[in-house]
C-alpha cells in the first residue's frame, strides 16, 4: 500500500521529469541559457488523475487462508483477477471440504467476465458477493453435516448397546442347549419393525443466501432433535430389556442353585413368634369354661383336638387370641419375612367369646384353630372337628359352641411364588377367595374337589395342619415369579363342630421356580438425515489490454527570464537524467532548436 510519503515522493519525481524534458529543449543554447516559466505552454501532468491510473496502492482482499471478502474499495485489472481468482481457490478448498461431509455442492456453469479500467472495481464487487455468499452456505452445509454424523454416530452406540443386550441373550440361550429341555425355550427373541424419527425438512429448492443457510440450520436442529428421542426411547428400551435377561439369568441361576425354593415360600422356624395387633392376647389362664381346669388353654385344647385328643396333636397352645370381631395377628421371623393374620367374621351361635390359637413347628406350616365358648345347654356335637371318633357330648353351662365359618386374610412381607392351604378336612370348604389369580399352576392333594363354590373334602382323613408336606387334604397355587401376596377367603364346615384348624405355607411351599419366559422384542429406531444441496458460482475473469497513449509536449519557448540552467553540471550525470526521461516519456524524438 502506498503511504502519503509516496504520494509525494511521486509528485516530486513528474516535476524533475518535466524540468529535466524542457532543459533537453534548450540544451543549445549555450551555458547561460535561461528558460522563462511564463512562456512555457505545457499542461502539467495531473498528479491526481496520474495517481489514479497507475497506482497499485489499493488493498484488495485477505490472505489465501482468510475468509472470502465481500467487496473491495478500488483494484486494477490485474488486481481484480488475482482477487476473484484467489477468491474461488479458497472457495474450491471449501467445496472440497463440505463434500467429505457428505454435502452435495454443484458448480454453476461458468460465467465468463471481461473487466476494464473502468468497471474492474464495481465487477469485482458483485463477483465477490456471491462468492462470499456461496462461501457462507457452503461452510453452513458442511457445519450442519458435521453435526449430523455426530449424531449418527450417537445413535450407533445406542444400537451398538442393544445388540449388545440380543448377543447376551444368544449366548445364554446356548449355554443352556445341554440343559433340561424346558429351558431351551424360555428366551424368545423377536425382532420389532424399525421405529422412524424422521421428522419433516423443510424443502432448500430455491433458496439462496440467507434464507438457505437458515433452511439448512433448521433441518440441522429438526434432526438433532429427532435422534435425542430416538436415543431416549432406545435406551429405555435396551435397560429393559438389560433387566428382563439379567433377572431371568438370576432366576435360572437360583433354580440351578436350589435357592429359588427358599425364595418360593414360608416356614416356620425355631425363631418364628406371634405378637398381637388388633387381637387380644390371652394368657390361657383365663376361667371361660365349667370343664377340665375350666381354663382358656384347656378350652382350646379340647375344641381343637376333641375329648379324646387326637385330633391335631401338633397343635400348641400358647398363643392364644380374642377375636372381637376382627382381628389380626403377625407371625414374625419366618424363614422369608413376616405374615400378617387377619381373622373376621366368626360365625359361633350366642357365643360368649371367640378365639384363634396359632402355633407351629420348626421347618413346617403356620396353623390356627378358630373356637368359641358358649353358656348355655348343648348336645349332639363333637368336640374337635368332624372326624371326632369318640361320639357325640352334651352339657350345660359354660361350654365350647359350634363354630360354622370364618374369614381369614394373610399378608405377606416377604416376596412369595407359593401359597398352600392345608387341613380342609371333614366337610369343610373354602371358599370366597382372593390373591390366587394369575397362578400357572394349581395342585390339589387327592381328597380335595374343586367346583364354582371353591375347593372341599370330605369327612375321613384327618391332617395335621402345621404338617410340612403336601397331604391329601391341601391345594398349593404357584406363580413364575415371587411378589409380596394377600390372600383372602372363607372357611366353613357344615357340620357340629367345636373348632375349624387350617394351616398355611410349609416345605411343600418352598419349591425350585423356573425363570419365567421371557421375550425380549428388539425395536431400533432410525432417523433419515435431511439432503443438503447447493450450487457455487464459477467465473472466468478477463481483463482488457490497456493502449497506453504518449503524452503531447507542448512547445517550450525560451527566455532569459527566471530559470536558469546551470551548466555546473557534469554532462555524463544531465544526459544520464536525460534519457531516464525520454524512456519515461514512452521514447518520444523531441526536436532540438540550436
Amino acid at each position: 500500500m502506498y503511504t502519503q510519503q509516496k504520494r509525494k515522493e511521486r509528485r516530486a519525481s513528474n516535476v524533475k521529469l518535466l524540468a529535466m524534458a524542457g532543459a533537453f529543449t534548450v540544451i543549445g543554447l549555450g551555458t547561460n541559457a535561461v528558460i522563462q516559466a511564463d512562456e512555457v505552454d505545457q499542461a502539467p501532468i495531473p498528479v491526481e488523475e496520474t495517481e489514479k491510473v497507475s497506482s497499485d496502492t489499493t488493498e484488495t482482499t485477505k490472505t489465501q487462508d482468510a475468509e472470502i471478502p465481500a467487496s473491495v474499495d478500488m483494484v486494477t485489472q490485474e488486481q481484480a483477477v488475482s482477487t476473484i481468482n484467489d477468491a474461488q481457490e479458497k472457495l474450491a478448498e471449501e467445496v472440497d471440504a463440505a463434500k467429505k461431509s457428505d454435502v452435495v455442492v454443484n458448480q454453476s456453469d461458468t460465467e465468463k467476465v471481461t473487466i476494464n479500467d473502468q468497471n474492474a472495481t464495481e465487477k469485482t464487487n458483485a463477483m465477490l458477493k456471491e462468492l462470499n455468499d456461496a462461501s457462507l452456505s457452503v461452510n453452513e452445509a458442511k457445519e450442519a453435516m458435521d453435526i449430523i454424523h455426530a449424531d449418527q454416530e450417537a445413535l450407533q452406540e445406542s444400537t451398538s448397546k442393544m445388540e449388545t443386550v440380543r448377543k447376551d441373550a444368544l449366548s445364554l440361550i446356548e449355554q443352556n442347549k445341554n440343559k433340561a429341555a424346558n429351558l431351551q425355550a424360555k428366551i424368545v427373541i423377536s425382532d420389532l419393525p424399525d421405529k422412524d424419527y424422521t421428522p419433516e425438512y423443510v424443502s432448500l429448492e430455491g433458496l439462496t443466501g440467507q434464507a438457505l443457510r437458515d433452511a439448512i440450520h433448521q433441518n440441522q436442529l429438526a434432526y438433532s432433535s429427532a435422534i435425542s428421542q430416538a436415543i431416549a426411547d432406545q435406551d429405555h428400551l435396551t435397560a429393559n430389556l438389560r433387566q428382563q435377561l439379567e433377572a431371568y439369568r438370576q432366576a435360572l441361576a437360583d433354580y440351578e442353585s436350589g435357592e429359588s425354593a427358599k425364595k418360593s415360600g414360608i416356614q416356620w422356624t425355631n425363631n418364628t413368634t406371634v405378637v398381637a395387633e388388633t387381637a387380644q392376647k390371652m394368657t390361657g389362664n383365663e376361667n371361660v369354661v365349667d370343664f377340665a381346669s375350666g381354663s382358656l388353654k384347656d378350652a382350646a385344647r379340647y375344641a381343637i383336638q376333641s375329648n379324646a385328643l387326637n385330633q391335631n396333636t401338633d397343635a400348641q397352645f400358647n398363643d392364644i387370641f380374642k377375636i372381637n370381631g376382627s382381628g389380626s395377628v403377625l407371625i414374625r421371623n419366618t424363614s422369608n419375612g413376616d405374615v400378617r393374620l387377619t381373622f373376621s367374621n366368626i360365625k359361633a351361635p350366642s357365643n360368649t367369646g371367640t378365639y384363634v390359637a396359632i402355633w407351629g413347628k420348626n421347618n413346617g406350616a403356620i396353623a390356627w384353630g378358630v373356637f368359641a365358648t358358649y353358656s348355655g345347654t348343648g348336645s349332639g356335637g363333637n368336640t374337635g372337628e368332624g372326624g371326632n371318633t369318640s361320639g357325640g357330648w352334651s352339657g350345660s353351662g359354660r361350654i365350647l359352641d359350634f363354630v360354622r365359618s370364618y374369614d381369614y386374610k394373610v399378608e405377606t412381607t416377604g416376596e412369595v411364588a407359593t401359597f398352600t392351604f392345608n387341613d380342609i378336612d371333614n366337610d369343610q370348604l373354602i371358599s370366597n377367595l382372593g390373591g390366587v389369580e394369575g397362578a400357572k399352576n394349581v395342585e390339589k392333594g387327592k381328597n380335595v374337589t374343586q367346583s364354582s363354590a371353591g375347593y372341599s373334602a370330605g369327612s375321613g382323613d384327618v391332617s395335621q395342619s402345621s404338617g410340612n408336606i403336601l397331604d391329601s387334604n391341601s391345594v398349593r397355587w404357584t406363580w413364575s415369579q415371587t411378589a409380596k401376596r394377600t390372600f383372602i377367603g372363607s372357611h366353613s364346615t357344615s357340620g357340629n363342630n367345636s373348632s375349624i384348624v387350617a394351616g398355611i405355607f410349609g416345605e411343600d411351599s418352598m419349591i425350585a421356580i423356573q425363570p419365567e419366559e421371557i421375550e425380549l422384542s428388539f425395536k431400533k429406531g432410525v432417523v433419515t438425515p435431511p439432503k443438503i444441496e447447493l450450487s457455487v458460482p464459477n467465473y472466468e475473469v478477463k481483463k482488457t489490454p490497456t493502449i497506453e497513449q504518449p503524452p503531447t509536449i507542448s512547445k517550450i519557448k525560451t527566455s532569459t527570464k527566471n530559470t536558469t540552467v546551470d551548466t555546473g553540471v557534469e554532462m555524463d550525470l544531465f544526459m544520464s537524467e536525460m534519457m531516464t526521461a525520454l524512456a519515461a516519456l514512452g521514447g518520444v524524438i523531441i526536436k532540438k532548436h540550436i
